[in-house]
């Protein structure tokens, strides 16, 4: 009898230490990183190359033990995913999110390790900032992205907007140097229009309104009709809302106007998922987009390569021109250990994604535009998170070796992006977003019937009584 007891007391001393070691991260004496931006299971020429940076990760640093986790950051799941430990050690997010994140304590201050590394002081400020409090960071920018304009050059050659020069290629300025695509508002209006008349059921745009994406579209489309801004900070200290800016209101009184005349896409429950399902499927000849989602057509519906364009956002009262500026960051769990944090920013090296220069982190960078190239997909210039010299001059080189598209069709925005950026709106930005989409859908589904300042005055109320009036309480 005292044998049996000691051989359950034996087994369940070996299950606690099991569990512990779980529970700090370790696993037959490795400590488990998990990696939550590892790419869907579907994409195999992208785990492929994930699992070869793992290889030599792990031959590397064989005190680690890389776990793949194909996570999707979700506002809306976000904190029973913290509450319950399930978050990877380390996720992508928006640069809207790291400032709530923080401030319910579910990512972690990674100050000391990056210090530590050496990649504080090589971090692109305005990016850092982004993920930063009282002088901390909590993140590692992944890169950044600007809003701008997608065109169908097809659709536009078609219906008289632009030309093509004797070799066959688009052309987007005129003898002196002047853009012949749409630059503002009405052209948007004068070649959607043009697009419907030369096509059967084909639009001239899309408009998004749903999951939050709708939102995040017209708060660039407000600053650009004049609204400077969405949110205001009184001399106090505390926050205002601005939602029914009478920039606002126009940006929503044009979206209004050009559903009535049945000049974009008429559904009004559509998110990021679609802007390019729409332009794959030329239903559409336009659209919104961040620059850092301009594959998605190309690899999602084999949309030509020759025959797409961005450009920068338009204006709509004829000054105001702003990009939104946003990006990913990495950002790490708060349980996470030192040393899951220390391995999770060692990996982020093997995958290309730091601001070194050595033969591992540039061949990871190599093999990033390989496997793009491989699929077909538009290689582009990036928006990059490091600012040191020898980063910014190798990872250059590598680009200019790989990019492959008509940079004629894009060269405008990227000199553009640097005098237009504006960051988004600082406090509770999704929330934001939501009651904007609400907006946006009434319009969408009901135009003749929509009064557009009564619509965003309801979403200004809402917004100041639910978020912005509680800050610092």
């Amino acid at each position: 009898m005292r044998k049996k007891f000691l051989s359950i007391f034996f087994c369940l001393i070996m299950l606690t230490s099991a569990l512990f070691a779980g529970a700090c991260g370790t696993d037959g004496g490795k400590i488990k990183v998990s990696i939550g931006m590892w790419p869907d299971p579907t994409l195999t020429q992208d785990v492929a190359m994930y699992k070869k940076w793992e290889e030599a990760f792990e031959a590397d640093y064989p005190q680690y033990d890389i776990v793949a986790d194909s996570y999707t950051y979700s506002p809306d799941t976000i904190t029973a995913k913290a509450i319950s430990k399930q978050l990877p050690t380390v996720f992508q997010t928006y640069f809207t999110e790291p400032q709530k994140l923080i401030a319910q304590g579910f990512i972690s201050d990674v100050t000391d390790s990056l210090k530590e590394l050496g990649w504080y002081d090589k971090m692109d400020p305005a990016m850092r900032e982004a993920v930063s409090k009282d002088g901390r960071v909590y993140g590692v920018p992944r890169d950044g992205y600007g809003m701008g304009l997608f065109l169908n050059l097809s659709m536009l050659y078609d219906v008289g907007e632009i030309d093509k020069d004797d070799d066959g290629n688009y052309i987007l300025h005129d003898e002196n140097g002047n853009p012949l695509y749409p630059t503002t508002f009405d052209d948007l209006r004068r070649v959607s229009e043009a697009v419907t008349e030369a096509y059967d059921s084909t639009y001239g745009m899309v408009v998004l309104s749903a999951d939050k994406n709708g939102g995040w579209q017209f708060s660039n489309m407000a600053w650009n009709f004049g609204c400077e801004n969405l949110q205001v900070q009184n001399a106090d200290g505390s926050w205002s809302a601005n939602l029914n800016d009478p920039g606002a209101v126009s940006a929503l009184e044009w979206i209004r106007e050009m559903r009535m005349d049945e000049l974009i896409y008429p559904d009004a429950s559509l998110t990021y998922l679609d802007w390019y399902a729409k332009i794959g499927s030329n239903n559409v000849a336009m659209a919104f987009c961040g620059s850092d989602a301009l594959s998605l057509p190309v690899t999602n519906y084999n949309f030509p390569l020759q025959d797409m364009a961005f450009v920068p956002m338009p204006t709509g009262d004829g000054t105001s021109r702003y990009s939104l500026y946003g990006g990913t960051p990495y950002v790490f769990a708060s349980y996470a250990t030192q040393e899951q944090i220390k391995g999770a920013l060692l990996f982020l090296k093997y995958i290309g994604r730091s601001p070194e220069t050595d033969e591992i982190s540039l061949s990871a960078i190599e093999v990033g535009y390989q496997t793009a190239q491989s699929k077909g997909m538009p290689i582009l210039p990036t928006i990059r998170p490091w600012i040191n010299k020898d980063y910014v001059l190798a990872a250059g080189a590598l680009e200019a070796k790989y990019v492959n598209v008509n940079m004629d069709y894009y060269q405008d925005f990227f000199d553009s992006i640097g005098t237009m950026k504006k960051s988004e709106e600082p406090n509770s930005c999704q929330d934001m977003y939501a009651l904007l989409d609400n907006a946006l859908q009434s319009v969408l589904s009901n135009p003749s019937g929509a009064n557009c300042l009564s619509l965003l005055t309801t979403a200004n109320n809402q917004f100041q009584n639910n978020y912005l009036s509680k800050i610092g309480k």
